[in-house]
């Protein structure tokens, strides 16, 4: 809800523009972090999304059907309208997604799946509600081969020459954290691979800010971990 300029200093015109502000505070939702990995690469990174109140009409959506408060909703913020997908009735009225930034998965060897707090949703976009800190994943997934995603975590800082070490873990559909062996993890220099405890080591070679990357075959690769170098 977009507020107008204050015209004017008078007590009627300041009494307006805290309504309309109360009324913008009060319309908008919960902050949510979304997240969208494409086949072969990423589409969208980390980005903190305000849901709305209303509904979404995009793809031919009837108006109530699908709330902006929903994961549909967030999608629609998040990707700017860039998405595609079909309204129909899956036993409730839903989106078949089939597109997202320009990724588009209509085989039958791919699909767009949806994960919400590290755990694979079983609904449709429309119907997954949504909570102040909820953390959701837009990601293809193989029809033949249900992927997980993996998360990769490390230090801050690390120091050049020195080595140091970093764990890959992938969730099972409820959630559950597992140790990745097999994981690949990639920086400007350091390659490495997981051991059967999820973790590997590295050394920087360079100062700087080193982006690290962690893949695997028929998992949903993990968000870029940040470590800053120093001497």
């Amino acid at each position: 809800m977009k507020r107008r300029p204050i015209l004017a200093a008078g007590g009627a015109t300041l009494a307006l523009a805290l309504i309309s502000s109360t009324v913008a505070l009060a319309a908008a939702g919960p902050k949510v972090t979304v997240r969208i990995e494409g086949r072969t690469r990423a589409l969208l990174a980390p980005t903190l999304v305000r849901t709305r109140t209303g509904s979404i009409t995009h793809n031919g959506a009837p108006r109530g059907a699908c709330p902006e408060t929903s994961a549909a909703g967030v999608l629609d913020t998040a990707a700017h309208h860039r998405w595609s997908g079909t309204f129909g009735s899956f036993g409730i009225p839903d989106y078949f997604i089939t597109s997202i930034l320009g990724d588009t998965e209509k085989s039958k060897a791919y699909y767009w799946g949806i994960w919400i707090d590290n755990r694979f949703a079983t609904t449709g976009a429309c119907e997954i509600k949504l909570h102040s800190g909820d953390r959701l994943l837009f990601a293809v997934d193989s029809i033949s081969h249900h992927e997980h995603p993996l998360n990769l975590t490390g230090p801050a800082v690390a120091r050049v020459g020195h080595s140091f070490s970093v764990k890959v873990v992938s969730f099972s559909d409820s959630g559950v954290a597992k140790p990745l062996r097999g994981a690949h993890v990639r920086g400007a220099g350091p390659t490495a691979t997981t051991n059967s405890h999820g973790v590997a080591t590295l050394t920087a070679t360079h100062t700087g800010t080193l982006a690290l990357r962690a893949d695997r075959s028929g998992y949903i690769r993990a968000t870029p971990l940040s470590i800053r170098v120093t001497l």
